[in-house]
C-alpha cells in the first residue's frame, strides 16, 4: 500500500511493472538523446524558465520547501544539459527510460527495484536525524524534507534516491514514479504515467500490474 501524508502539497503517479529485463544496451539512451536534440533544436537561445513545463517542477519544489534556483529539479538539470549540448550519461535501460521520461515530461521521475522495498510505503516529512545513503555514496539528510519510506526507513525523495532501492541488471520488478505539484492536471498526469509504463515495457519488457495516482 502506498500513501501520501494528507498535509503534503504533492501528487504522485506510482507505476508497478513485473518481469522486466534490465540491460546495458543503448536503445533507451538513444531516445533520451533524441529528446535532448529536439529540445535544443526547438529552444536554443531561449531562457530555460520560459520553456513550457519547466515551471511545473519548480512549483513542486517550492511547495515542498526546496529552492529550485539552488537545487535544480533533475528534469530541469537534464534540460539544461540538452540546451547547452552537454554530454548525457547512460546507466542501464530502465534508468535511461526514467531519464528520457523526466526530460520529456519535465517532471521529476524515479525508478526503483520493487523487491528492495519492504511493506507499506508513505510519503512524509523526515524526522530529526533521519537520513539514507544516496546513489553517490553520501548520506542524504532528510530531516524536515519530503521522503519516501517503507518499513525499513527512508529510501528516496524528489531530490535524490538511495542505494538501497537502486535498479541494477538483476532487477525483475520495478516501481516507477512521477512527482507533480498539487495543481497539476490529473488527466495529464495519468497520460504521462501510462506513457512511462509503455516506454518501459517497450524497452525492458514486463507486465503492467497497476498505476496509482496519489494526492496529498
Amino acid at each position: 500500500m502506498w500513501s501520501i501524508d494528507s498535509k503534503l502539497p504533492i501528487q504522485l503517479a506510482v507505476i508497478r511493472i513485473a518481469g522486466v529485463s534490465v540491460a546495458e544496451h543503448k536503445k533507451a539512451f538513444e531516445r533520451l538523446s533524441d529528446c535532448a536534440s529536439d529540445y535544443k533544436r526547438k529552444y536554443a537561445g531561449s531562457a530555460i524558465g520560459e520553456i513550457q513545463g519547466v515551471q511545473d517542477a519548480r512549483r513542486l519544489f517550492r511547495a515542498i520547501g526546496i529552492d529550485p534556483t539552488k537545487h535544480r529539479p533533475a528534469s530541469e538539470a537534464l534540460l539544461n544539459r540538452a540546451l547547452k549540448d552537454k554530454e548525457l550519461y547512460s546507466i542501464n535501460t530502465l534508468v535511461d527510460v526514467g531519464n528520457w521520461c523526466a526530460l520529456d515530461f519535465l517532471l521529476p521521475t524515479c525508478v526503483y527495484d520493487a523487491d528492495k522495498i519492504k511493506g507499506d510505503v508513505i510519503m512524509r516529512k523526515g524526522a530529526e536525524g533521519e537520513s539514507y545513503l544516496g546513489l553517490n555514496s553520501r548520506p542524504v539528510n532528510v530531516h524536515n524534507r519530503y521522503l519516501l519510506a517503507d518499513e525499513s526507513g527512508a529510501f528516496g525523495s524528489p531530490m535524490r534516491d538511495s542505494q538501497r532501492s537502486a535498479v541494477t541488471l538483476d532487477t525483475k520488478k520495478t516501481i516507477l514514479l512521477i512527482y507533480a505539484p498539487l495543481d497539476y492536471n490529473l488527466e495529464m498526469l495519468k497520460e504521462k504515467a501510462q506513457l512511462f509504463a509503455r516506454r518501459t515495457q517497450d524497452i525492458c519488457g514486463g507486465s503492467l500490474e497497476d498505476i496509482m495516482l496519489l494526492k496529498g
